[in-house]
């Protein structure tokens, strides 16, 4: 076709068949360009992934040098006699060099994926921050009690009774206080800031719901074998939720230490007085912390605390599962991990 026919046809293509493809045009360009952020995105989270896997191992690698360092000192045996030095050991080894240092480098590294600052500090009212540490407190009931249906489900039913490592209990006052700072006051302050601060800072990015539901599955991983990782995931994905919707950090905090404290009282009363009266006394705690969480439930509904603020679709982001697949591969070697420390507390019954 010449110039002249060309021209002589296009004069007598109506206007509406330009803006058409026009339109056209400019979809195409527009769906390309959010498959490419969506590409990009998954990219990233791939590697996000692979740095939350490799802290993971860190954690647990410095656990390993941390035990490997009392043989080569001659303190094992010392540290296997001594509930004093177990305690002291968990503060120093596990929570301030094997996990404070590996998180706060995965906060240092991924530090361009931080939307808010690494450490939520909104002022919350006093009325408002109570209802939400009692609703925090009875969901760690719920957890416990999901956890000890499934320790029995799988004695009962499999016929294999899931156990857990323990500390030796108190000898004395001085230890009584050591167990409060490494078991209720130092975990609550390092395991808040290094998931809910750094992890959690780290992966709200590519949405709430989200960095809510990975954040807890580091949190169930850190912890070792499966009864641990169930209540912990279950705990986390609450305090979590928590911090996002109050925007503070303290009370997720004071949340994790009174659940802590609970079987640390437990433990001190045992000491003082017998086990009955240490069950007595956090069986009356449980029914208190239950009662105030169903309060705390109705006051913060009636407030419309559960709400969050409606944000319109980035079409540029994955589905959350999508993000959910991107992850896990970099978590793959702690989840076998998780199994074969698993492996070393079960026994047949």
């Amino acid at each position: 076709m010449n110039n002249n026919n060309q021209n002589n046809f296009n004069s007598q293509m109506p206007p509406q068949y330009y803006q058409y493809a026009y339109e056209q045009q400019q979809y195409m360009i527009y769906r390309a360009k959010v498959l490419s952020e969506r590409k990009k995105q998954k990219r990233e989270l791939l590697l996000v992934g692979i740095a939350l896997g490799t802290t993971l191992i860190a954690y647990l690698l410095l656990q390993t040098i941390s035990v490997g360092m009392l043989s080569m000192l001659g303190l094992k045996d010392a540290y296997e006699s001594s509930p004093l030095m177990q305690y002291a050991f968990n503060v120093v080894a596990v929570h301030l060099f094997s996990m404070l240092v590996p998180f706060s480098l995965l906060a240092v590294i991924l530090k361009k994926n931080f939307v808010a600052p690494l450490v939520p500090t909104k002022k919350v009212s006093g009325l408002k921050a109570a209802a939400w540490v009692s609703l925090g407190m009875a969901f760690c009931l719920l957890a416990n009690i999901m956890t000890s249906a499934i320790m029995n489900i799988s004695k009962n039913l499999f016929g294999y009774e899931l156990s857990q490592s323990e500390y030796d209990g108190p000898q004395d006052i001085i230890t009584c206080v050591m167990i409060v700072i490494s078991t209720a006051i130092i975990p609550a302050i390092i395991e808040e800031f290094s998931l809910r601060c750094c992890t959690l800072g780290v992966l709200k990015k590519y949405g709430n719901g989200f960095a809510v539901f990975v954040v807890s599955i580091i949190f169930g991983l850190m912890h070792g074998n499966v009864i641990q990782f169930v209540f912990a995931f279950t705990l986390g994905i609450m305090l979590a939720y928590i911090t996002i919707k109050t925007n503070n950090i303290f009370i997720p905090m004071l949340i994790h230490g009174l659940n802590n404290g609970m079987s640390v009282l437990k433990t001190i009363i045992e000491f003082a007085a017998n086990e009955k009266a240490g069950e007595t006394v956090t069986g009356i705690l449980f029914y208190i912390w239950g009662v105030l969480g169903i309060a705390a439930l109705i006051y913060l509904a009636s407030t419309k605390s559960f709400k969050f603020e409606k944000k319109p679709k980035n079409p540029y982001d994955n589905s959350f599962g999508t993000k959910v697949l991107c992850v896990l591969p970099g978590l793959a070697l702690p989840f076998a991990i998780l199994l074969y420390l698993t492996s070393q507390y079960v026994t047949k019954v």
